[in-house]
């Protein structure tokens, strides 16, 4: 039963994330918690590996994306200069951070970011965000606070990228495309970092590399891949607005399970 949740999770993941340029975490990491909680529940790191695993799971996942939009020549390379070294910095705070907060706390801001964002995607007569008429310097110092969470929570930074991208006027497809390698960026450095300050914390937990459970991240991951082109194909015939709620209700549904959880 695990092993088929893994691989429902892993197709749906792809599907997102090439839809909507997102690395898949808002689905992975509170599935991870519900179903990692039967094996590592008296841990308290748990809200920690399914952070790691989910970020470690998204390198198939946006790598495939990326080179789906890369083909459709959707990426922004001018946003994506600007954004990659506040990516970066902000990976490497966020990744720290969590050696200090408990499992607890990062599960319930994980579930209250959702939803926020979720009510903003969901309703398009809510006002949007305004940062420039095209992006600047100051889309690097908003980078490192994208950065932070991503690693932090475990999301890939793409339900953080697509708001901010938008907030500089790029069109929303060109939007999904950078957001998925800015996702990639995040995956890529927080994995590092995570094996990285995990390796004497975590060296008693079975089937862990560092805070990353090894089968669901390769089970998850390779799953992935196989969707990520449909999902990024589906970006670029749907219309924006079904985009945008798509996103939402997936944002709604990890809020509310993460927050609620017993």
């Amino acid at each position: 039963m695990e092993f088929l949740f893994l691989i429902f999770i892993g197709l749906l993941t792809g599907i997102l994330s090439g839809l909507l340029g997102i690395g898949g975490g808002i689905i992975t990491v509170p599935a991870l918690y519900y179903l990692l909680e039967s094996y590592h529940g008296t841990s308290p790191y748990l809200m920690h590996i399914c952070v790691a695993t989910a970020l470690a799971s998204t390198l198939f996942t946006s790598s495939g994306t990326s080179w789906s939009h890369y083909k459709k020549k959707a990426i922004s390379a001018h946003s994506l200069k600007i954004l990659v070294p506040g990516l970066l910095a902000g990976c490497i705070l966020g990744a720290f951070a969590t050696l200090i907060l408990p499992s607890s706390f990062l599960r319930i801001i994980f579930g209250c970011m959702s939803f926020v964002l979720a009510i903003y995607f969901f309703f398009p007569n809510l006002p949007q965000f305004e940062i420039a008429p095209h992006p600047n310097k100051s889309l690097s110092f908003i980078g490192i606070l994208v950065g932070c969470l991503s690693t932090l929570l475990g999301v890939g930074g793409g339900i953080f990228m697509v708001p901010v991208l938008l907030g500089y006027h790029v069109p929303l497809r060109n939007t999904i495309a950078t957001s998925s390698v800015g996702t990639l960026t995040t995956a890529i450095m927080g994995t590092l970092i995570y094996l990285w300050i995990a390796k004497s914390s975590t060296h008693q937990i079975p089937f862990t590399l560092g805070f990353i459970d090894l089968p669901a991240m390769l089970l998850i991951g390779l799953c992935s891949l196989a969707t990520t082109a449909w999902g990024a194909h589906l970006a670029h015939t749907l219309p924006h607005t079904l985009i945008k709620r798509i996103f939402a209700l997936a944002l709604m549904g990890t809020g509310f399970t993460m927050i609620f959880k017993p």
